[in-house]
Order: structure tokens, then C-alpha cells, then sequence
């Protein structure tokens, strides 16, 4: 392909290019991101890499695929015009690069203090705190949050998400994270009982948070897994394809009573990134009856739970598709990931 027909079906596809000589730089389409410096471009061949995600390098194809969200190469081929859209020279692409993933000795645990009281007011028992190996930070980084220490799968500690425990009006985020998020498949690898109850429930709880996470334990929910946001990594979906459950249920934050239900619309956009990877009856969308879990009484809980046992045995359809469609409506959602609505018709 010319140079001028790749920058025509990424125009075609949405794309907003910067042009920086060499290469394009845009925002990642496919994933609905609004980043504009995501996405690197080849101009003479199309190979492209995804900063964000910290990918390798790819082909053309793989964008236009990505974008078009089919993995049919004719419809691909359709959508470029010619016989042998593909045929490029990808010599010239630049090599690979290998992530090095930085990790932190053990040792570090034991400057956390075993001081609970910030969760024990908010009615987290110790028995569920106290296997996730997390403790009060008093200096560095996360000093006066509570940290809770992210294992990879081999036993090694590669982040640290901390819990602000500072009086109210102190203008702190909440949380914060130390390391590479996008990584993070937690606590499948410091607590057991997550991955026994992953595969006993035969289903997956998808939150943004860990207090989130901690409230659903509270009642006897341990196959849940923080996303950490708004946004399901590539990596947690590697992760739950490989735990194949029958059932995932995206519960992200109920934001009912702002002007804009970020939780909501994020979760939807989810489902549909998603329908790529798990049958559309197997990904399923059931937000907390109020902002968060960590907001909901034991009443809450239960009428919580009655909406989690109806979900789960009924389709969702019909409204994935009306609030889908509200979202291309109103710009909400990418060109590129509204397309996959079509898939929900597929038997």
C-alpha cells in the first residue's frame, strides 16, 4: 500500500493524525481512548505500535482488523478496496521491544504495619485483610495510606495500590498505584481463595477498586477482581480467558446521582470489548445498587444479590443494545466499537 492509501483508511476508520515526518501519532480507536499521542504509525508501511498497552510492533492489518472489530479478512479487504489489501513491504518495521518489568524485594512487607483500623471501621473483618499482606505506610512514596502489595505469577511483588487514610479535605486522591496497572491481575496471586472461588462460582466479579473488593468479600464474594478504573486491561482479559468462567459480571461504579453515569457508560463499553474474547450471554452487567459496594447496607447487599441471581439466568440483549446505541448517539463511543454491536445479533 501507498503511503496515501494507508492515510486514507485511517482517516475512513476515524483516526486523528498528528503528523510527526516519519510516522503519525493518533488515539487508539478500537479501545475508544482519547490519548492522541497512543498510537505510533508507520507512514510507508503501517506498521504501528500502542504505547498506552506497551504492545510490540504490529502490521496495518491488524489495526484495520482491530478498528473494523472483525478478524474477517474479507470484510477487511472490502473496507481497503483491493484483492491484496495486505501485500506491503513490513521489512523495514522497527524491531520489538522487550518490557522489563520492574519488581520490589519481599522485605519491603515488613515496613508496612499491621495497623487495620481504617478498614475495621468500615466493617472489613482482619480475616479478610490480613492474607492480602497489605499494612500502613509511615514514609516514602505512599506514606499515611494503607498499601496493598500486587504479586505476579511468580510470587513477585511488581506494584502497590495505597488507600489515602488522611482525614477528609486534605485534597489527596484517594488511591494510588505504584507500578504498571495495566499489569495487575489482583489478588488472584497472594490470595488463594480468589482463584478456588473463581472456579467453584464458575464466574468472575469485575470492580474498579479494592475497597470495592474488600465489601464483596465481606459477604462471601472472593472470585472478584479489581480493574483498577474504568477499563478492562488486556492483560485481566488474557487472564480471565485462560479462568474461562461461565459467567463475568461487570459491576463497575453506580454514578446514578452525577450529571453523567461514568460507571455506567464505561461498563457498557466494556461489555462490547469484551464480545471479542466470551459469548455475549457470558458477560453480563450488574452495577451496585449504590455508587459503590462500599456504600451498600447488608439491605443493599441483599437487593444486590437478588439483581446478581436474575442477571445471571436472564439476556441482557435488548438493553446492551438501546444503551449502546444511546452512546453512538451522543459520541460516547467509537465508530470502531459500536461495530461490534452487530455481534450480539450472531447466533
Amino acid at each position: 500500500m501507498e503511503t496515501s492509501e494507508i492515510k486514507e483508511a485511517l482517516i475512513k476508520l476515524g483516526f486523528n493524525l498528528s503528523d510527526r515526518g516519519a510516522y503519525w501519532q493518533t488515539n487508539a480507536v478500537f479501545r475508544n481512548g482519547d490519548n492522541q499521542t497512543a498510537i505510533q504509525i508507520y507512514k510507508d508501511t503501517g506498521v504501528w505500535k500502542d504505547y498506552v498497552e506497551d504492545t510490540c510492533f504490529f502490521p496495518f492489518k491488524k489495526l484495520v482488523q482491530a478498528s473494523l472489530g472483525t478478524n474477517d479478512p474479507a470484510e477487511v479487504n472490502s473496507f481497503l478496496g483491493k484483492k491484496n489489501s495486505f501485500e506491503f513491504n513490513e521489512k523495514s518495521a522497527p524491531a520489538p521491544k522487550i518490557e522489563v518489568e520492574e519488581t520490589y524485594a519481599l522485605d519491603c512487607l515488613e515496613r508496612l504495619l499491621p495497623h487495620y483500623d481504617f478498614y475495621e471501621k468500615k466493617g472489613i473483618s482482619i480475616s479478610n485483610i490480613e492474607p492480602l499482606k497489605g499494612g500502613l505506610a509511615t514514609t516514602g512514596q505512599l506514606n499515611q495510606r494503607f498499601v496493598f502489595p500486587i504479586f505476579n505469577k511468580y510470587g513477585k511483588i511488581h506494584g502497590f495500590s495505597g488507600r489515602d487514610m488522611k482525614p477528609p479535605g486534605t485534597n489527596r486522591p484517594k488511591w494510588k498505584h505504584l507500578g504498571k496497572k495495566k499489569n495487575w491481575i489482583y489478588p488472584l496471586y497472594v490470595d488463594s481463595r480468589c482463584k478456588d472461588q473463581i472456579e467453584y462460582r464458575n464466574s468472575i466479579i469485575i470492580v474498579e477498586s479494592i475497597g470495592d473488593m474488600l465489601s464483596l468479600r465481606e459477604h462471601g464474594y472472593f472470585n472478584v477482581l479489581p480493574c483498577f478504573g474504568l477499563s478492562i486491561s488486556n492483560k485481566l482479559t488474557c487472564a480471565m480467558v485462560q479462568l474461562n468462567p461461565k459467567h463475568i459480571f461487570i459491576c463497575l461504579n453506580n454514578d446514578k446521582n452525577s450529571t453523567e453515569n461514568r460507571g455506567e457508560d464505561a461498563s457498557f463499553k466494556n461489555y462490547l470489548n469484551l464480545l471479542g474474547f466470551f459469548d455475549k450471554d457470558t458477560v453480563k452487567i450488574c452495577l451496585p445498587t449504590q455508587s459503590d459496594f462500599g456504600e451498600m447496607s447488608d439491605e443493599d447487599f441483599k437487593s444486590w444479590e437478588d439483581k446478581y441471581e436474575k442477571v445471571k439466568e436472564s439476556s441482557q440483549e435488548d438493553i446492551i443494545i438501546e444503551k449502546c446505541n444511546y452512546l453512538v448517539k451522543n459520541k460516547k463511543i467509537s465508530k470502531a466499537l459500536s461495530k461490534k454491536i452487530k455481534l450480539l445479533h450472531n447466533e
